[in-house]
């Protein structure tokens, strides 16, 4: 890795030598929005670390049939990250080339792979200094985040748990909490608050969910901050006319992120 200035590049190179041979760190990005706003959500935090000065690789693992308002991935690939892990496919294959200090690969298909026991080790962070590929940060979200399936991806992660206000987030953000917990060894679960009045609401909505969480599963979970968000109307596209129209099911609204997010989740995770 190339020496720099840059404190925050400096922080994350010292990281790396801690833990492992150039192993890239690997932020697991769980969330309990919908899935657009899910994809959306890591490829907005991808940006913003990559803006640091990190090199950075995205990983989108969310099947085109849960998306609404998305028609296809983000960037047009050829093979998965499934693939390689099933040996069908050599790495450097499946990683496109976004711009400079950004990649992007599919994982789609890793989850049936893993079902029916194809895919196999060595994980990706070790894959990727085996094809001397320098990768600083692994960001994977996710709206399932479990964690076998997580541990397919390395050894040095650190999770987020991104949860709207209300009730029905925070229950399910809890089934969350046990999913991520089982790899969550002795460390609080870092979670962030998004939507409500104002931050006094989402604080209140953490303690909620921080009470259940301690209660439930003894998992105690770290509050790193809340975030105003606005809400707007989805709206899916009718594959016969190409109009687009309100969703027919689901969620009828999804959050607008703010900029401020994805500045805030990045300083956090590069911190």
């Amino acid at each position: 890795m190339s020496t720099t200035t840059s404190s925050g590049v400096d922080q994350a190179a010292g990281l790396r030598n801690i833990f492992g041979a150039e192993l890239s760190r690997v932020i697991c990005i769980a969330s309990t929005l919908d899935a657009d706003s899910t994809i959306h959500l890591g490829h907005g935090t991808a940006h913003s670390i990559k803006q640091l000065g990190h090199r950075v690789l995205l990983i989108d693992e969310i099947p085109l049939s849960d998306r609404k308002t998305m028609s296809g991935f983000l960037y047009p690939v050829r093979y998965d990250l499934g693939q390689v892990f099933s040996k069908s496919v050599d790495l450097a294959r499946s990683l496109k080339a976004i711009e400079e200090n950004f990649w992007y690969a599919t994982s789609v298909k890793l989850r049936s792979e893993v079902s029916r026991r194809f895919a196999k080790y060595p994980q990706l962070d070790q894959r990727l200094v085996n094809h001397e590929i320098d990768i600083d940060y692994i960001i994977f979200p996710t709206i399932d985040p479990e964690a076998n399936i997580v541990a397919y991806y390395g050894s040095n992660i650190k999770r987020i748990l991104v949860t709207a206000h209300d009730q029905t987030s925070l229950k399910k953000a809890l089934l969350m909490v046990r999913q991520m917990a089982t790899l969550q060894i002795d460390e609080p679960l870092s979670i962030l608050i998004v939507g409500g009045e104002d931050e006094a609401a989402g604080a209140a909505a953490f303690e909620k969910l921080h009470n259940a969480s301690l209660s439930a599963l003894e998992q105690p979970l770290d509050f790193i901050g809340w975030i105003k968000a606005l809400t707007a109307e989805r709206v899916e596209l009718d594959q016969d006319d190409l109009s687009w129209n309100p969703v027919s099911k689901g969620d009828t609204h999804e959050f607008v992120l703010p900029m401020g997010f994805f500045k805030a989740i990045s300083a956090k995770i590069t911190s």
